[in-house]
């Protein structure tokens, strides 16, 4: 009996196994268990998974295996059916005559192959041809090449020696010294060609001016000989020192934080060379930072430009998405955008209108009354259109705010914002685009003033001086290392308060900060419980540190508002310190280094996390990040501390400061006496002298009020501190020139505040207001226009409404009206 394969084998063990039943079932349970373990743990994709090639392919091989198995059925199914008709008796085959038409086509086809045929032959004989003779020519061209290179070749050391003593007897060691001549000669030479960089070819150069080439007066000769100067590497490295500087400025001028913006997401990260850096983003086009850099520093090609920006300053992408961008920019950008695409303007850069649309002011004073609107010169100046705007109606984007109904409660209105198409005629939105504009040049100059006073403060810091930037970074969402699904989806999760920030003293490199706490609360009292361990800190490490200054953005719910200026007027003195200055960025442009300290903290954390370690809360992310070795110094501020000033801040009546949204720096060189302006000035800085008369410096006390004399009018006639843009759609009263208006607040923009008003009757003393018709009353007006806020008066008539009597006689008071 023959041997069986291996093949044989297992077809017989395959017989047997299927010819049992139970070892059938098994076996197919256990392909169906392998089959779901290989799709849990990934060895094999379902479709879905697949790359779209892999999709093809995979369904292809379906359709082919389908294909086959249906065959196979049919085959099966034909051998096992019987043939239940009868057989019938065999059919006379038929005479099949081909058709004339297929003997013409074969004919026409096999004339056309034969063609064919021949022409190709026809041409692969003129290509050798052709191809022979391209070679004999490239074999001439070489032949005289090389010819005339000889030709023009000194030759070997060896040659130039023969011929240069040709006709003459001298000895062996003259021949040999000569050679070794020209050898030299020529290896120098050689080696000055390959060199690639300009310290090399400095290097083989600085041997024309040994001190026996100068003594003997060999430079013409060297110089002839080598083919190259010293003073060409000489100029070269001039050259070289001067890109050096320029080289450093651009760096500098990159990391600017008005030139770009610090990430803050943990992962938004850069490694090269095995440094790792945050990443910054550019904040606008190289094209438009070149432009910005020459004007502040000279000219510079813009390659040199390009060339030299620092690794970690990259381009934004579609994943950079800023989510933290200002309404204001935003708006206006739109509608240049719009008036753009329409022919209307001839550029889409709103910060180059701004600046066309102001004086060419050398002062900084004189910048900002021109930016602030007062200058007489260009108060009325707007930004040319190409051509008249029409009538036309057309669609533009904007940021807008809109009223919903609350679920709960069916009178409450919650106030969001949405990103609409708005349509309007191209008119209206020329007008309502040079009102922006107008409104705009006060926010560029506050932006690009606040960064050119902080940039200052930081270069002019005496011994005396601690500059502190500090800022509320995003909550960090304590985790486990394994989590069951009720708390990963659950509401289990803790949040910890993360206040971070950049200490900066002279001469002492800076120091990155965070105090991390378990109260999610982000106003004054919280700010302060989390500045005491940094106060104490400066105290005890800079003993010769006696003026503060802080830098930070300006939300009015946080930094900029009456609790922190009291704050401000008694926490430090308490501590020793002299004087304090807080200054506070533009609204929306206030990124900086404190967002890049708390984006490391989170990475550092989800990396402890990722190595199985557990934060569930806030003291346990002190702990780790504190274990890790961290170089960012962490303080603990618990709930007591926060709860405890905010006890006694509940026993303090504050006064609010009128125009609070228009301060960008409060000073404090008294213990309750605060002065403050609409931008930041050090212009005296180096004299010991904060409080200079500049940009209309203004006094205030603030302390505590007394219940008694505490604002006892009635609530409907109140004044929030701050209008914001959750009091879109209320109705206020604007006083304009004296003169008591009621309207409906339609927009807020920083300090600016869009309301469509109502006119008066004839009188003055007569409590009647109207809407005008048909052209609405839509004006911008300051936000200290707005004297109180009120329901929705009362229709006295179809046409004329009244004001409450209550507040009819607050505005007598007041206006005298």
């Amino acid at each position: 009996m023959a041997k069986l394969s291996a093949a044989e084998k297992q077809k017989l063990y395959r017989q047997r196994r299927d010819a049992d039943p139970v070892r059938r079932a098994e076996y197919l349970e256990k392909r169906r268990q392998g089959y779901v373990s290989d799709i849990v743990n990934k060895k094999r994709k379902n479709v879905g998974e697949l790359s779209e090639r892999e999709r093809r392919a995979q369904r292809k091989a379906w359709r082919v295996n389908q294909a086959r198995h249906r065959q196979r059925m049919r085959a099966v199914q034909t051998v096992l059916t019987p043939n239940s008709s009868p057989d019938r008796s065999p059919s006379i085959p038929r005479c099949v005559c081909l058709c004339m038409q297929r003997e013409q086509g074969r004919a026409v086809r096999r004339n056309h192959s034969q063609r064919k045929r021949r022409k190709i032959l026809k041409l692969e004989n003129k290509i050798k041809q052709l191809t022979k003779q391209c070679n004999k020519y490239k074999r001439r061209c070489s032949r005289y090449t090389k010819q005339q290179q000889q030709a023009a070749s000194p030759g070997s050391p060896s040659t130039r020696v023969r011929k240069f003593l040709q006709g003459q007897s001298v000895i062996s060691p003259v021949k040999k010294t000569l050679t070794f001549h020209y050898a030299l000669l020529d290896d120098l030479r050689e080696k000055y060609k390959a060199s690639r960089t300009g310290k090399a070819k400095r290097a083989i150069a600085s041997i024309q001016a040994g001190r026996q080439i100068r003594r003997y007066k060999f430079q013409s000769l060297c110089q002839k000989s080598l083919s190259f100067s010293y003073k060409a590497g000489k100029e070269l490295r001039s050259k070289c020192e001067d890109a050096s500087g320029k080289r450093a400025l651009v760096r500098q001028f990159y990391l600017r934080d008005d030139v770009s913006r610090l990430t803050t997401g943990k992962k938004n990260t850069i490694t090269i060379q095995k440094v790792k850096k945050q990443r910054r983003l550019l904040c606008d086009f190289l094209q438009n930072l070149h432009i910005k850099f020459v004007a502040e520093h000279g000219d510079v090609s813009y390659t040199f430009f390009c060339r030299h920006r620092p690794f970690l300053v990259v381009k934004p992408n579609a994943q950079d998405r800023e989510t933290c961008q200002c309404k204001t920019h935003e708006n206006l950008q739109f509608m240049a955008d719009t008036l753009y695409k329409h022919g209307l303007l001839d550029s889409k850069n709103v910060d180059q209108m701004a600046d066309a649309t102001v004086c060419n002011a050398i002062s900084p004073h004189d910048a900002k009354v021109c930016a602030y609107g007062d200058c007489m010169a260009c108060k009325s100046k707007a930004y040319p259109f190409t051509k008249p705007p029409s009538k036309n109606e057309v669609t533009l984007t904007q940021w807008c705010l809109v009223k919903t109904d609350s679920k709960q409660e069916q009178e409450k209105h919650n106030t969001i914002t949405v990103k609409r198409d708005v349509t309007e005629t191209e008119d209206e939105i020329a007008t309502q685009f040079q009102e922006r504009l107008f409104h705009f040049r006060r926010h560029l100059y506050n932006i690009r003033w606040q960064y050119k006073a902080y940039r200052h403060l930081r270069e002019t810091l005496t011994p005396k001086d601690c500059l502190i930037h500090i800022d509320f970074s995003e909550n960090f969402t304590c985790k486990y290392a394994t989590e069951i699904q009720s708390v990963h989806f659950g509401g289990s999760h803790q949040q910890a308060t993360l206040h971070t920030g950049v200490l900066y003293v002279h001469d002492q490199p800076p120091m990155s900060f965070a105090t991390i706490s378990p109260s999610r609360r982000h106003d004054p009292v919280a700010i302060w419980a989390h500045l005491d361990p940094i106060l104490d800190m400066v105290q005890s490490e800079y003993s010769d540190v006696q003026h503060l200054h802080f830098f930070s953005d300006g939300p009015a719910t946080q930094y900029r508002q009456k609790g922190n200026f009291f704050m401000i007027s008694s926490e430090p003195h308490q501590k020793g310190f002299k004087k304090i200055t807080w200054n506070f960025f533009e609204a929306s442009h206030g990124k900086g280094a404190p967002d890049g300290v708390g984006g490391a903290l989170k990475r550092s954390a989800d990396a402890l996390i990722c190595h199985g370690r557990d934060i569930p809360d806030a003291r346990a992310l002190y702990q780790v990040l504190m274990e890790s070795g961290t170089q960012v110094k962490l303080f603990y501020v618990s709930n007591e501390d926060v709860e405890e000033r905010s006890r006694k801040m509940q026993e303090v009546a504050l006064s609010a400061i009128k125009g609070t949204m228009k301060i960008h720096q409060v000073l404090s060189l008294t213990p309750g006496v605060l002065k403050y302006r609409d931008v930041s000035c050090f212009c005296q800085a180096g004299e010991n002298v904060w409080d200079c008369p500049c940009y209309g410096l203004q006094n205030i006390v603030i302390g505590a009020v007394p219940p008694t004399q505490k604002d006892q009018t009635e609530p409907q006639t109140q004044r929030p501190d701050v209008i914001e843009s959750h009091h879109c759609g209320q109705w206020c009263i604007v006083n304009y020139d004296g003169q008591p208006y009621p309207g409906i607040i339609l927009t807020v923009e920083e300090q600016n505040v869009q309301i469509k008003c109502m006119h008066r009757t004839g009188r003055y003393d007569l409590n009647r207001f109207y809407w005008p018709s048909p052209i609405e009353d839509l004006n911008w007006y300051a936000e200290n226009q707005i004297m109180c806020l009120m329901p929705e008066p009362v229709a006295a008539n179809k046409r004329y409404i009244e004001l409450d009597d209550k507040i009819w006689a607050f505005l007598k008071a007041e206006l005298g009206c």
